[in-house]
């Protein structure tokens, strides 16, 4: 960095400490914001202190916000975000294509980077403030199989002047477990350490330049972090089952659209549109896996047995 460089960068790091340290986070937001002109400048100081203002505060941060639609496995999501991508292309101002939260982050990111849980944890809503800076639209939808999170620091996955509204997709646990099973040759044992995590593995996958080095955690885990009910009230979060999407799908599609009207997303119900997807796009049912055992079902029990009575899976 040169000598001019370093002085400018120094200047803006005084500035900001000023801002954090009066607690003026709307100036840190607006500070930062006339500042993305410069990539790399924008995005070093943003990774700086945009973590901590954004915990702080409890105001919207900018004109867009993130809707996310989530499930265990990314399979259970991709009939409603199909549909929820054809649905927003009737609003011109929302026509987008709905990306996995790894892919956004990596458009976002200026170097070649390793992303481990630890890193999504510490960084989230820096890699959210990031995304929404990336796109000129008032709501930005996302597809995600993570957990959602808490920290001792209070630190959380996401924060409700980040995120507009949520929906969870909720799969039977134990069609998950088969298809897991199957997925792995059959093998009981990796299927139940995928499942439950026991052993806290973590699953690599590189996108564009970036490693990303993540666990789901287990099914129980991460479907129990997304329905906790001060998660979805704080978030505006919408609970759906996979056998009602199945079973009745005209009417859950219009629930996800109504819900999504009511949490504020700037959309009309549109009946016709809807039966006619539905008409010309059908949810086909899985093809049928073998039934797992009264011994894998006895194992399953103690941690799916909540979720099944809950929730009409």
């Amino acid at each position: 960095m040169s000598f001019l460089n370093n002085f400018k960068y120094q200047y803006h790091i005084k500035y900001l400490e000023n801002l954090l340290g009066s607690k003026d986070y709307p100036g840190i937001f607006n500070y930062l914001n006339n500042l993305k002109s410069n990539k790399k400048l924008f995005h070093d100081l943003s990774l700086k202190y945009i973590n901590d203002a954004i915990n702080k505060s409890e105001q919207d941060i900018l004109k867009c916000k993130i809707v996310w639609i989530s499930s265990y496995l990314n399979n259970d999501y991709e009939y409603i975000v199909s549909f929820i991508e054809s649905y927003l292309s009737n609003f011109s101002l929302l026509n987008q294509k709905i990306k996995s939260y790894q892919n956004e982050i990596n458009n976002i990111l200026i170097n070649p980077e390793e992303i481990n849980f630890n890193t999504l944890v510490n960084q989230s809503y820096f890699f959210q403030w990031m995304i929404m800076n990336n796109y000129e639209i008032p709501f930005k939808f996302i597809s995600n199989s993570l957990p959602f999170f808490s920290t001792q620091e209070n630190y959380n996955f996401t924060k409700s002047n980040i995120t507009q509204s949520f929906i969870f997709i909720i799969n039977h646990p134990h069609e998950i477990y088969k298809i897991l099973k199957n997925e792995n040759n059959n093998d009981q044992e990796i299927a139940r350490n995928i499942f439950l995590n026991l052993d806290q593995k973590s699953t690599k996958q590189i996108i564009g330049d970036t490693n990303f080095i993540l666990t789901k955690k287990g099914w129980h885990t991460n479907t129990l972090s997304w329905t906790d009910a001060n998660v979805v009230n704080s978030l505006k979060g919408k609970i759906i089952s996979k056998k009602a999407l199945l079973e009745n799908t005209y009417e859950v599609l219009s629930e996800i659209i109504l819900h999504l009207i009511q949490s504020g997303v700037k959309i009309e119900l549109k009946y016709d549109f809807i039966e006619e997807y539905v008409k010309n796009k059908p949810l086909v049912q899985s093809p049928l896996l073998e039934d797992i055992s009264q011994k894998e079902k006895k194992f399953l029990s103690g941690y799916v047995e909540e979720f099944i009575h809950m929730y009409d899976v």
